[in-house]
């Protein structure tokens, strides 16, 4: 129930024995790539998997608007809302409701089924809250920060079982909310073996790759400058969108690095897959005076299933990656140290090809779809 992008292939993963629905909004994301509905409910079936969506506002501005953020927040409550009412009617057809963060607002209606009965399982991919106060986007102490907190603290003291992405992410409610580690599972991201495959051969590009959201907890200032001490024909393509976008073309502009860092906007995915095989490295960026340090980003390990190295900002999560992984390496956000370590991996291809074999081995071990299925399965099985 909510955000449940991932589900969609975890349900596919588990037990015939194991009778699924997702509950969720309708398609809004990227705003305005989608019409707005308003039906107030809708069942669909999606690869086989039966899907009921609730209507809930649609936000249509532009990530970069800040009126997205008030579109956000409408979209992320009166779902939070209309999905309690929907427990509350169905809660009876169920024997556990699994409850997607972020956003934390989705804890509600796990919640009304945990009093009703139900086993209330919690996944957990974001420390929302904490984030949005490190970005200024709530206040500690004001009501919506508490009423946030509370949500949380129901979920991590009161339900059945809690997966996460990291044991990064664990630590950090463990130390939060004096819980058991035994109430944690972790259940990373998975990557598509169908779509994210290695590059047949090592390439010849001197391109750097980075693909995501263009926001606040996204260092890409430092990277863009790096390649003001990197050699002309080094470039950087930036695959997404957001809110920071305007201000990062006008950098590029004032750098005059016009030529060679390129803005692409949103691609599908199959495009992504392509342009990470054909792209001498990766980066991933994000800032280090956050509560990130938990975060093992989706394109770090996209990046790493197509074989293709990475630079990556030094945070404590991707840096066990790398560590455990081989397959990229980490650095403090500084332009010398970022430019230094780019010329590095791009002047060296045996050595890209051994961290490519790396990371792609570290995927298949960790990060297959099939292997983290099992695992909720077990966690389903446990909370009933």
């Amino acid at each position: 129930m909510g955000g449940a992008h991932r589900w969609q292939r975890l349900v596919k993963e588990l037990p015939e024995d194991i009778e699924s629905r997702v509950i969720c909004p309708p398609p809004a994301f990227p705003y305005g790539a989608f019409e707005r509905t308003h039906r107030p409910i809708k069942r669909e079936t999606v690869n086989g998997i039966p899907v009921t969506r609730l209507w809930t506002f649609q936000p249509q501005e532009d990530s970069r608007a800040d009126q997205s953020n008030l579109g956000r927040i409408l979209n992320y409550v009166i779902f939070s809302v209309f999905a309690s009412l929907y427990v509350l009617v169905n809660f009876w057809r169920y024997d556990s409701i699994i409850t997607v963060s972020a956003p934390h607002t989705t804890f509600l209606p796990g919640a009304i089924g945990k009093l009703l009965g139900c086993a209330w399982i919690v996944d957990i991919f974001d420390l929302w809250l904490d984030n949005a106060t490190d970005m200024g986007y709530v206040e500690s102490g004001t009501v919506p920060y508490r009423y946030i907190w509370t949500l949380e603290w129901l979920a991590i003291t009161r339900s059945d079982g809690i997966t996460v992405i990291t044991e990064t992410m664990a630590q950090s409610y463990i130390e939060k909310f004096d819980v058991s580690r035994e109430k944690f599972t972790l259940v990373p991201f998975g990557v598509d073996d169908e779509l994210f495959i290695p590059s047949p051969e090592m390439t010849n590009s001197t391109r750097a790759l980075y693909v995501g959201n263009m926001g606040d907890a996204h260092a890409l200032r430092p990277f863009i400058k790096a390649f003001q001490y990197l050699p002309t024909n080094y470039s950087l393509e930036l695959v997404g969108d957001g809110k920071r976008r305007d201000e990062l073309e006008t950098l590029v502009a004032n750098l005059d690095l016009s030529d060679r860092v390129k803005f692409a906007g949103y691609v599908d995915r199959e495009e992504v897959a392509y342009r990470l095989q054909r792209s001498a490295i990766s980066i991933v960026p994000l800032q280090q005076d956050y509560h990130l340090d938990y975060a093992r980003p989706n394109k770090l390990l996209e990046s790493m299933a197509v074989g293709t190295p990475y630079v990556a900002s030094d945070i404590q999560e991707i840096r066990r990656v790398t560590e455990e992984s081989g397959g990229g390496v980490v650095v403090p956000n500084e332009p010398e140290s970022i430019a230094a370590s780019i010329e590095n991996l791009v002047d060296d291809p045996s050595k890209r090809e051994q961290m490519g074999k790396a990371a792609i081995s570290y995927i298949d071990t960790h990060h297959r779809w099939s292997i983290l299925g099992e695992r909720v399965a077990g966690v389903l099985r446990s909370a009933c």
